[in-house]
């Protein structure tokens, strides 16, 4: 080719690509935010908005972006890419400001998490994810609803960079009222192994009781509830294999029953370490006190519970005691589903004040003193506290003694000419009392048939020495014996005379 001809095309190739270079930097905002809406789009972006404030080779900055992925809304005010070397495959040290993700959680009851694969089942793994920047900079938003509750707003701040090795390190903090966390988190794209670490967690529970309240259907609910829980946690992933283990206490605790309810528990601390969070599963023997519990005129103090925890929906409670009437509660060992509203226990009772029982009575005809021990059943739903067939007697070895104030209750339907006529009028109109050998209360459940709610059985002598008349009673209580403790209740019973 002639070198003027070679000269002319080398001239028109020049013209065109200075043409196209000056085209690509006039255009090259629209077409920096086509590249990113396709790329948002291909990872499963939907609903996209964004502009772009400054496009050059070592700058860019995006603005007012916003889209859905999955059930998520993310946004942000600004995303900046700071590079130092243009030529170099990396967006840089890139800052995301005043960003806000929402997050939406199930307004139905927690439930329980799935159950873990079984060995030979496919493994979810960390993926092999090549961030193409130096550092990442995160400050914004975390906006957590659920159902028609109120929305929870974490502000939420993650620094994050590449190290020697090309493995991230970060850190991150995040805060509500009422919330402070604070962690750190690796992460090796070589070896597909993750790791985090919460170093320190505070949570006043009472700005959080509504949000709580919206996810645990607590046994005899709703609650009021307040404490401070701190607790840190740690976990890794590599591969397949998932593990995760956390501390968590809890101080200064309360709770009240709202909505009607009178149960109040005040002075509550526990310790919890759980050994596999991702199952929800921790450690046995794990503590639980509360100082003290009111229900009407019932007081329940120095309460000391070990449990485990087997599951979201499983609670195993291994040992149970507690002070009250005069005496000691213990429990058999049983389980509770936290979100399922209901609680079932066995009570056992051991050298319970009788008096002490008769002053958290509604108008009792009688005052008596000795102890018992006993078995009662029990169960707490939205309905209240319900007994099972259980029993009390006189504890062995100890004496009882009663006195009745209760006209006709022992000589209604017995004929005045029979010879116990003028001890039983005595004993009912608390002229004498009775020194019991044989005392027992035998309870049945509600739905059990009419006059057989409990029955009293006593068997003594006047305490007067001068009356020996032995003196066997069996009574029987009418209407649900539950009613019977002043708890709040406005219910009366009667006591009706069996023969």
């Amino acid at each position: 080719m002639p070198l003027t001809r070679f000269r002319r095309w080398l001239a028109m190739a020049a013209a065109v690509f200075a043409g196209a270079a000056g085209l690509l930097y006039l255009f090259r905002a629209p077409a920096l935010a086509a590249a990113a809406g396709a790329a948002l789009r291909q990872a499963g972006a939907s609903d996209i908005r964004l502009t772009v404030a400054q496009a050059s080779p070592w700058r860019v900055e995006l603005a007012d972006i916003g889209f859905r992925y999955s059930l998520r809304e993310l946004s942000a005010r600004r995303v900046s890419l700071a590079r130092a070397h243009w030529w170099t495959p990396s967006l840089g040290s890139v800052r995301i400001e005043q960003a806000r993700v929402v997050a939406l959680v199930p307004s139905a009851r927690v439930t329980a998490p799935a159950a873990p694969a079984r060995p030979g089942g496919p493994a979810v793994g960390v993926p092999m994810l090549r961030i193409p920047a130096e550092e990442i900079s995160i400050d914004g938003q975390l906006v957590v609803r659920a159902g028609a509750l109120p929305e929870q707003t974490l502000t939420v701040k993650l620094d994050a960079r590449l190290n020697a090795k090309k493995e991230w390190e970060g850190r991150v903090q995040a805060g509500a009222p009422g919330l402070r966390l604070t962690g750190e988190a690796g992460y090796a794209p070589a070896e597909r192994s993750l790791h985090f670490r919460v170093t320190g967690t505070a949570l006043d529970l009472k700005p959080w009781q509504e949000f709580a309240r919206g996810l645990l259907n607590l046994p005899g609910g709703p609650w009021e509830m307040e404490g401070r829980l701190t607790g840190t946690a740690e976990g890794r992933m590599v591969g397949g294999d998932w593990q995760a283990a956390a501390r968590v206490q809890l101080r200064d605790g309360a709770a009240r029953q709202s909505g009607g309810g009178n149960i109040v528990a005040s002075g509550i601390e526990a310790d919890l370490e759980f050994d596999h969070l991702e199952h929800w599963h921790s450690l046995p023997a794990q503590s639980l006190r509360v100082r003290e519990l009111r229900t009407g005129q019932l007081v329940v103090s120095d309460i000391q519970a070990e449990f485990a925890v087997a599951g979201l929906d499983r609670l195993e409670i291994t040992a149970l005691s507690a002070a009250t009437l005069g005496g000691r509660i213990s429990a058999e060992p049983f389980r509770v589903n936290p979100g399922g509203g209901t609680l079932e226990a066995t009570l056992l009772a051991d050298g319970i004040d009788v008096e002490q029982v008769l002053a958290v009575t509604h108008d009792v005809p009688a005052q008596a003193r000795g102890r018992v021990n006993g078995r009662l059943p029990i169960r707490i739903d939205a309905s209240g506290l319900r007994l099972g067939t259980g029993w009390l007697q006189l504890k062995p070895g100890v004496s009882a003694e009663v006195r009745f104030n209760a006209n006709g209750l022992l000589t209604h339907g017995l004929s005045p000419t029979a010879a116990s006529y003028a001890v039983m009028q005595k004993l009912e109109s608390g002229l004498l009392r009775l020194r019991l050998n044989e005392l027992r209360l035998e309870i049945y459940p509600p739905n059990s048939p009419a006059g057989r709610t409990a029955q009293l059985h006593l068997v003594g002598e006047p305490v007067d020495p001068g009356i020996k008349a032995p003196v066997t009673l069996d009574l029987n209580v009418n209407g649900p014996l539950e009613k019977l403790l002043n708890v709040g209740l406005d219910s009366r019973l009667s006591l009706g005379q069996k023969h």
